[in-house]
């Protein structure tokens, strides 16, 4: 039996989640697992997926690009306003939305995955490192900021990332000369915490014979998911000469390129330019 997590519910969204995340794309994967995509604010809308800064903002619903509201702007300027005054539903971070998407069952709202408390926990955690830094130069010692290099992304805070498709984000490039007998390989990975708010990280590790391995952060912990993917994607280029999105058409780049081998026939090979459709979790309990 086919499950659509977002089965009963109505869902409006504000704010920019990134070039990926458009209003357009945040319209389907909802209605391709069971919700309606809601154009304005009224009683019958059950979740507001807004951004941070939208709802410290309050800006109008909708963006140049995707304009949400098809109504005057001077009518509903204020989609986060209407929410807090209707007291009808909640407004909830772009991270339900996904985790409910990839995990195929509908998150329980509460934490971080309502935007109030995200803002409250990410004003907590800056005023904490404030104050340790403080404290720190008061005593006379010299303030070392949370470190972004390679090993402190192995720890329980971060995992890596999986896509709606269950793809994980862990690949390997590789490049044989078979003339001067020699292979190298890189290691590309995306990162996430397994919490929320989430955040990201990625890297990416070089291997050869004759050499000790090269690690090198390319978007450092705590990143937003738009630099964190960029910095994978454009990696991924820069080593392939092929283009993420056409990483299954296109088996080998330019001459000297480093390849990436497509998953074998059944796994999940990731999304594919953009899309966010759930599958492989249409069945069982």
């Amino acid at each position: 039996m086919v499950k659509f997590p977002l089965a009963g519910l109505t869902i409006a969204a504000t704010g920019d989640f990134g070039s990926r995340r458009t209003h357009e794309n945040l319209k389907r994967w909802i209605e391709k697992n069971g919700g309606q995509w809601a154009t304005k604010i009224s009683p019958e809308v059950t979740h507001l997926v807004c951004t941070k800064e939208d709802y410290l903002n309050k800006t109008p619903m909708g963006n140049a690009e995707c304009p949400m509201n098809p109504l005057n702007s001077s009518i509903n300027p204020h989609p986060v306003k209407q929410a807090l005054r209707l007291k009808l539903f909640t407004i909830v971070t772009y991270d339900w939305l996904e985790d409910s998407l990839m995990k195929g069952f509908r998150m329980a709202v509460k934490g971080n995955y309502l935007v109030a408390r995200a803002i409250k926990e990410v004003k907590k955690v800056k005023k904490e490192k404030k104050r340790t830094k403080k404290e720190t130069i008061k005593k006379g010692g010299s303030f070392v900021p949370e470190p972004t290099s390679m090993p402190a992304l192995f720890t329980d805070r971060y995992q890596i990332h999986r896509d709606s498709t269950r793809f994980a984000y862990d690949i390997i490039l590789i490049r044989v000369n078979l003339l001067q007998n020699k292979s190298e390989r890189y290691v590309l990975r995306l990162c996430t915490t397994h919490d929320v708010p989430k955040h990201y990280a990625s890297l990416l590790t070089y291997h050869t014979r004759d050499r000790p391995a090269q690690k090198s952060v390319l978007a450092p912990i705590g990143s937003d998911w738009t630099t964190a993917f960029g910095a994978f994607t454009k990696a991924f280029k820069a080593k392939t000469k092929v283009e993420w999105d056409e990483r299954l058409k296109v088996r080998r780049g330019e001459e000297g390129a480093f390849v990436y081998t497509p998953p074998k026939e059944g796994e999940p090979v990731g999304e594919m330019d953009g899309d966010f459709e759930i599958r492989g979790l249409n069945s069982g309990g």
